[in-house]
């Protein structure tokens, strides 16, 4: 009996997207609890978080993205197309403000880069 779970005869087979992992906080504990929420968004998603894909920034979300050592390395890795989706904790630590987060958000769009927030981005009166 044939495996029906293998691909089809001349379809691409899909490699699981390759991530990153992404975080911004003066506190450290914060940052190892951020950082792992992201992973377990990113493996229950079947994405492979690269080799260094772990990047936090010791700072407060209100600094520039453009002035974060971590958030330059997370750049980088898009210019090389060596990720396809970065894993937040909440969509702020991309940009605190409107125009600081569109700017990034296009950045990350121009080299095939998805964002991934582990909280969702609700309006007030809908959390519980």
């Amino acid at each position: 009996m044939p495996d029906t779970h293998l691909t089809p005869p001349g379809a691409a087979r899909r490699e699981p997207a390759a991530a990153a992992l992404y975080a911004c906080d003066p506190d450290p504990d914060a940052v190892r609890g951020m950082l792992a929420a992201a992973y377990a968004l990113a493996t229950s998603s079947g994405w492979t978080v690269v080799d260094e894909g772990a990047i936090f920034d010791d700072c407060l979300l209100t600094q520039s993205p453009q002035s974060r050592p971590g958030w330059d390395r997370l750049r980088g890795l898009a210019e090389r197309r060596q990720i396809s989706v970065v894993v937040v904790p909440a969509l702020g630590h991309i940009g605190f403000t409107w125009a600081v987060w569109q700017a990034e958000q296009r950045f990350l769009h121009r080299h095939g880069v998805s964002a991934a927030s582990v909280e969702p981005m609700l309006e007030p009166s809908c959390r519980e």
